[in-house]
């Protein structure tokens, strides 16, 4: 199948199934990742998970956490920041400690058990993102804590990789570990200065142009450049595309027909197609992985990490029920722990049964998120 042909085929399966998923009472996400692992090769085996698609999965993460960095602005995400730090720590700390003493537990070597815990650390900023955009809560406080959270978590998650290699690597990688931090600084010190004033001013004299859709040109522009810079700066694209959307939120949401394109532009396609890719990774056989072990996994990384939530959260809400739901937002694993096994994978770090096992969690875990938080939400509701 041509990769047209297949991204055609993925979009038109994940929007039915989202839209009927929508129509039962659950977010659309649930569908579309339904749709990815229908077609993938854990059920009929129609398409491979590969560039030409995973180019688009990219650009739909990075859309997708523009777009939701668009629905706030800096101060209101500021306001966050030190709850969001407790939540992160606490959100990274329990499942690090838990994932680490759950694989030399089962046997594994100490480099084997760091990356479990890794790998059950880091959080999923885009299945967070879309669940609660889904159920109208992006801009609750919970909404919030669980977004500001998760960034800062990924940012820990970069460095806990870095730290990982070096292990593997000896004290020779510990002048790159050194760099990546450094650069990760300086890229958020540079983009909230003079990047954020040069944002909003390429942004004001595009209204200038001529041609209409300027505007609408340039905010995709300083979304996708900040995207590179943070991946250049060894971070996430998917952080640097946020803080653009950050930056630009009032601008955007000023011009409603603007903010209606860009967002139709998103969900309409790009997102779409990164939720199914997620599907598409669902492995079609659990192989050699011990089932033990993966059963073990999948119940360490649920409980782990919503105790790590609820710990962090509970600090600031003094409610344990709204902790709680912070906790089930953190749920689920997806790029960086995905990009952290393939990395760990080809470096040899890892076995391919554990990569498997990680694999396995991963999508479990997105899975189940979005009804944790349905669930989580309801219960508040009904108080």
């Amino acid at each position: 199948m041509s990769p047209l042909a297949a991204i055609l085929l993925l979009l038109i399966t994940a929007k039915g199934m989202g839209e009927l998923i929508e129509r039962l009472g659950f977010p659309s996400v649930i569908g579309e990742i339904a749709a990815g692992a229908l077609l993938g090769p854990a059920v009929l085996g129609f398409i491979e998970p590969g560039e030409p698609i995973e180019i688009f999965a990219d650009i739909g993460l990075i859309v997708l956490l523009f777009m939701s960095g668009a629905q706030m602005n800096l101060r209101t995400f500021a306001k966050t920041g030190k709850a969001g730090s407790l939540v992160a720590v606490a959100g990274v700390a329990v499942p690090l400690a838990a994932g680490t003493v759950l694989g030399l537990a089962s046997g594994y070597g100490s480099i084997h058990a760091i990356f479990i815990g890794i790998a059950l650390s880091i959080t999923s900023i885009g299945i967070s993102v879309r669940t609660l955009i889904d159920l109208r809560q992006l801009k609750s406080d919970i909404g919030l804590l669980v977004v500001s959270s998760a960034v800062i978590d990924d940012v820990i998650g970069i460095v806990m990789l870095g730290v990982l290699a070096a292990l593997v690597a000896g004290e020779g990688y510990g002048a790159g570990l050194l760099t990546i931090f450094v650069l990760s600084i300086l890229f958020f010190v540079l983009l909230l200065t003079a990047g954020k004033r040069a944002i909003i001013w390429a942004f004001q004299a595009s209204h200038r142009a001529h041609t209409h859709e300027m505007p609408y040109s340039v905010a995709l522009i300083c979304g996708l450049l900040c995207a590179i810079a943070a991946h250049e700066a060894g971070l996430h694209y998917a952080i640097g595309a946020f803080i653009a959307g950050l930056i630009l939120g009032d601008s955007i949401r000023s011009d409603r027909s603007l903010y209606d394109s860009l967002s139709d532009l998103a969900f309409g396609f790009f997102v779409t197609i990164f939720f199914a890719y997620i599907g598409l990774l669902f492995p079609p056989a659990f192989g050699d992985v011990p089932l033990l072990f993966l059963a073990a996994l999948i119940i360490v990384a649920f409980a782990s990490k919503i105790a790590g939530g609820f710990i962090g959260a509970y600090w600031t809400l003094r409610n344990w029920r709204r902790s709680l739901v912070v906790g089930y937002g953190l749920v689920p694993r997806g790029e960086m722990a995905l990009v952290a096994g393939k990395v760990s994978l080809s470096a040899g770090i890892i076995t391919a049964s554990l990569f498997s096992a990680a694999t396995i969690m991963i999508v479990i875990t997105v899975f189940a998120a979005p009804f944790l938080l349905v669930r989580g939400f309801a219960s508040l509701e009904r108080d």
